[in-house]
C-alpha cells in the first residue's frame, strides 16, 4: 500500500493516539535527514561565516560559482546542451558578475526537462523526490539530496538562533496539512510530532467555534516559538482576539514564511502574541535564501546560494529574483526564476547589525486575498490542492459569493474530465467539504502590472471580508 493511500484513507480513520504515533514516525524519519551530522557541521560553519567580510564573501561565492558551473557543464545534460548552443563554456563564468551571461532557468524549463537536470555522476538512490506547486498552482517536480536538506535546515536554524531560539526548542507549528481530520468536531485539534519537538495545529480548526480549545491547549504548554504561514497564524490571532481570549504562556518569537505578511496581519499577530516577529525567505527548490537579522533586514544567506535581482521595468525598484544554489549538486538550479520580486539595498549601504552579506529591503512576493469557507475559515493558500496536477498550467481561485469558489484554470493538452473531478475532490479534502466549486477555463490568467497574477482573488462585496493586499511586506519566517 502506497504512502499516499495511508495518508489519505487510513490515517483519518485512526484513533488520536495512533495518529500521534504516525506523526512520531514521520518526525523520526525527518529528524534523521534534517538534523544529523551534516546539519551540525553546516550549522557550525554558518555560525563562523556569518561575520565574514565582504571580500571573504565575494571570494567564497566566486569559488563556488566556478565549481558549480563546471560541474553542471560536465554532468548535467540540460546545461551542457543549452550552453553549447549559446557557445558558452565554464571558462566564461569566473565570478558572480559573470552570471548574467547565462540564460535564465524558468519553472517551465524545469517541468519540461526534469530528468535532464539530474547530474549524471550522482546515483539515483541518493536523490529525494520533491514536488511543489507554490502559490500559482503550477505543479513542479524536482530532486534534492539529503545533504542539501540538512544544509537548508542549518540555514533556517541559524536564523532562529539570531533571536535566541536554540535547536531542539519546543514550538507550535501552524500548518495546512491535514494532521487533524477535517470532520473532527471535538478536541484535541492538534497532534504531537515529538521527534521534531512540535505540536501541529491545522488551519481548518482555527475557527470561532474551536478557538477556545486551541488557546486552552497553547496556554497549557510552554512553546518557545510559533511557526507557520502568516495567514494561518493570523487566523489564530483574529479569532482568539474576537473571542476575548489571551495567551497566558506566549511564545518568545513567531517565525513565518512562504507568504508575504500583510500589514494588518503583522499588527494583529504582534498584538495578540507580544512576540518578536521575524522571517526568512526561501523556496522548496533549495537554491536561495535570505534571512532577517536582529534589525529585521533580509540578508542573503550567501553560503547557500546567490540571489540576483533582474530589472522588470525602468524606474521600478522591485526586481525579479533569480537564485543559483550551492547546496544541491544533484539537481543544480542556476539563475532559476523563483517567481517573486525583491527590492535590494543600495550598493555600499551597511546594516547596523554588522553583517556584510548583501541585503534586501523587502521581499515582494505574491500578495493574495483569501477565501472564506462555509465553516468560517479564511484560506489564502491552495497549493496543497495542485501538487500533483501536472495537466494544469496555471490556476487562480476566485470567490464572488460565500459558499462558492471559481477555479479559473489554464489547461495543458492532457487535461480531461478526470482532472477536474480530482481537483474538486482535493478541494473537499483540503479546504472544505461544503464549499461549492465551479470551473472556468481560460487561455491565460490576467496579470497585475508587475507581471504576476493573484493566486487567490476575493470579489466579495463586503470590504470586511477582504484582505488588504496593498499593505507592505512585514516581518515573517517559517517551519
Amino acid at each position: 500500500m502506497s504512502e499516499s493511500v495511508l495518508v489519505e484513507q487510513i490515517y483519518p480513520r485512526l484513533p488520536v493516539f495512533l495518529q500521534n504515533a504516525a506523526c512520531w514516525y514521520y518526525g523520526k524519519k525527518e529528524a534523521r535527514t534534517r538534523f544529523g551530522n551534516v546539519f551540525e557541521q553546516r550549522l557550525r560553519e554558518l555560525m563562523d561565516s556569518e561575520r565574514w567580510s565582504a571580500a571573504e564573501i565575494e571570494a567564497y561565492q566566486n569559488q563556488k560559482i566556478r565549481h558549480l558551473v563546471r560541474h553542471a557543464y560536465e554532468n548535467v545534460p540540460y546545461y551542457r546542451e543549452r550552453w553549447k548552443s549559446l557557445r558558452l563554456s565554464p571558462e566564461d563564468i569566473r565570478s558572480r558578475g559573470d552570471l548574467p551571461k547565462l540564460p535564465v532557468l524558468t519553472k517551465e524549463d524545469v517541468r519540461q526537462n526534469c530528468d535532464r537536470l539530474v547530474a549524471q555522476n550522482v546515483p539515483r538512490r541518493d536523490l529525494v523526490f520533491r514536488h511543489t506547486s507554490g502559490t500559482t498552482g503550477k505543479a513542479l517536480h524536482f530532486y534534492v539530496t539529503k545533504a542539501a536538506i540538512a544544509f537548508q535546515w542549518a540555514v533556517w536554524w541559524r536564523h532562529r538562533m539570531r533571536f535566541g531560539i536554540e535547536p531542539g526548542a519546543w514550538h507550535a507549528n501552524f500548518t495546512g496539512k491535514k494532521v487533524v481530520p477535517l470532520d473532527q468536531r471535538t478536541p484535541p485539534y492538534w497532534r504531537w510530532n515529538r521527534p521534531l519537538h512540535q505540536a501541529l495545529l491545522t488551519m481548518h480548526h482555527l475557527t470561532a467555534e474551536k478557538i477556545g480549545s486551541v488557546i486552552e491547549f497553547l496556554n497549557s504548554q510552554r512553546f518557545e516559538f510559533y511557526s507557520g504561514y502568516p495567514s494561518i497564524i493570523h487566523m489564530l490571532a483574529l479569532h482568539a482576539s474576537e473571542a476575548g481570549l489571551v495567551l497566558n504562556s506566549p511564545p518568545r518569537a513567531v517565525f513565518t514564511g512562504a507568504e508575504n505578511m500583510l500589514d494588518f496581519q503583522r499588527r494583529d499577530i504582534q498584538k495578540f502574541t507580544g512576540a518578536i516577529l521575524s522571517d526568512q525567505y526561501g523556496c522548496s527548490e533549495s537554491c536561495g535564501n535570505a534571512s532577517h537579522c536582529p534589525e529585521f533586514v533580509y540578508h542573503e544567506d550567501f553560503e547557500f546560494g546567490i540571489m540576483e535581482g533582474v530589472e522588470l521595468q525602468p524606474g521600478n525598484p522591485a526586481r525579479s529574483i533569480l537564485c543559483t544554489g550551492f547546496a544541491n549538486d544533484a539537481f543544480p538550479l542556476i539563475r532559476y526564476e523563483v517567481g517573486d520580486t525583491g527590492v535590494w539595498q543600495e550598493a555600499g549601504s551597511s546594516c547596523p547589525c554588522g553583517r556584510s552579506s548583501r541585503a534586501l529591503l523587502r521581499i515582494e512576493g505574491r500578495e493574495d486575498d483569501y477565501v472564506i469557507t462555509p465553516e468560517g475559515t479564511r484560506i489564502m493558500r491552495f497549493d496543497y490542492v495542485f501538487k500533483d496536477a501536472m495537466n494544469v498550467k496555471e490556476v487562480q481561485i476566485v470567490q464572488e459569493q460565500l459558499g462558492e469558489i471559481t477555479v479559473r484554470l489554464v489547461r495543458r493538452p492532457g487535461y480531461n474530465a478526470g482532472d477536474e473531478a480530482e481537483i474538486s475532490r482535493e478541494i473537499q479534502r483540503w479546504i472544505s467539504p461544503r464549499l461549492a466549486v465551479r470551473f472556468e477555463y481560460v487561455e491565460e490568467i490576467e496579470r497585475q502590472p508587475n507581471g504576476k497574477f493573484r493566486a487567490v482573488l476575493s470579489q466579495l462585496k463586503s470590504p470586511q471580508l477582504k484582505s488588504k493586499t496593498d499593505a507592505p511586506v512585514a516581518e515573517q519566517v517559517n517551519r
